[in-house]
Parts: structure tokens; sequence; C-alpha cells
């Protein structure tokens, strides 16, 4: 077992460190489509992404800190999807996010229920606090932080809740259910007045 990280970097990540990182998550993104998270084994990952064993270590402490590391750029991919869904306020708002997702089910599969979902949904809501100064909000009424929490954990409450049923439940009912009870909650005009 990886002993527990005792010092963070602080030196910016140079390019042969990037590269070594992207090899990691490619490697493991592939070894994801061949076996559960559970029978990954940290020499795999290495093997596969052409790495030496202790490269593994010099960026993270376990292969769960990778799988964060993954989890992070899932997010600020997700939360761009749903930013053009907002932008072009088309129909089916949700479908572009939805789609990424059926299209990585399995990743997002172990990321969801396989332990990452919290840091995901923090994550998410760091982004989108970030974000959220740079528009225009529909309801101001609702308290910022409350409805960034509220948006984060409704995205990722769906989202697990649809990793949890059969593979081939229907992805329109997901963008359905996805568009009614989180996009048209955060996103319908209210007439709200708050003592």
């Amino acid at each position: 077992m990886a002993r527990k990280r005792t010092n963070t970097p602080t030196k910016p990540i140079d390019a042969r460190a990037q590269r070594s990182i992207d090899a990691l998550h490619a490697a493991f993104l592939e070894l994801l489509e061949l076996k559960p998270l559970d029978q990954i084994l940290l020499r795999e990952i290495t093997e596969v992404a052409g790495l030496s064993y202790p490269t593994f270590f010099r960026r993270f402490a376990s292969k769960e800190e990778l799988l964060v590391d993954i989890a992070r750029s899932e997010v600020h991919t997700l939360l761009s999807l749903t930013k053009r869904a907002f932008d072009t306020g088309r129909a089916e708002r949700g479908r572009d996010a939805c789609e990424y997702i059926q299209q990585r089910r399995r990743l997002w599969k172990s990321l969801l229920i396989g332990g990452a979902a919290s840091a995901m949904r923090e994550e998410f809501a760091l982004a989108a606090r970030a974000m959220a100064d740079t528009y225009q909000r529909a309801n101001p009424a609702l308290p910022l932080d409350l409805s960034i929490r509220f948006y984060a954990s409704c995205t990722f409450e769906i989202f697990a809740w649809w990793m949890r049923q059969p593979d081939d439940y229907p992805l329109n009912n997901v963008i359905k259910l996805y568009d009614a009870m989180h996009l048209d909650t955060i996103a319908r005009l209210r007439q709200l007045a708050l003592d």
C-alpha cells in the first residue's frame, strides 16, 4: 500500500510531467474499459502508460488519487457542456452533458459509485461558483451559495442515480429528467421576494 504523501509538489508542472500525467490518465481509462476499478493494479497502470513504477508516485499517492484527478478533468468538461447549453438557450439543454456521460459511462459509473462523487461535487461547485460571476442570474433573490450547492448536488444525484440503472436505460429519459428536475429548477424565472 502506498504511503500517504507528506509533501505536495509546489513547482508548476512542466511539459514532461504533464505528459506522464496524461499517459497515466489514458492508461487508467483504458484499463477501466477492461476491468472493474478494484481489480486494476498500479503496476498495470504504469505498464500500459509506458512509465516506470516510481514515476506514478511522483504524481499520485494512490490509484484513488489518480481517479480524483481524472474526476476533476471530467467535471470541468461537464461544466463547459452545461454552460454551452445555457448559452444557446435551446430545448433539451442537458442533451450534450448526458450524451457525453453516456459515451464515457464506465468511467462515470466508477467515479460516481466508486468513491469520487463527493470530490466531483465539490470541484463542480467551486468551478460553478467561479463561473457564476460572469452570468446574469435568472433568480438573483436566491442566495448564490445555496443555488450553487443545490445545482451541484442535483447534478450529481441525477447522474449517480442514472449510473445505478441498467446500461440500456433510455438516454432520452435521462435528458428529460435532467432538464425537468435540474435545469428547469435553476433557470426558470421566479417571482420570489425574501424578507
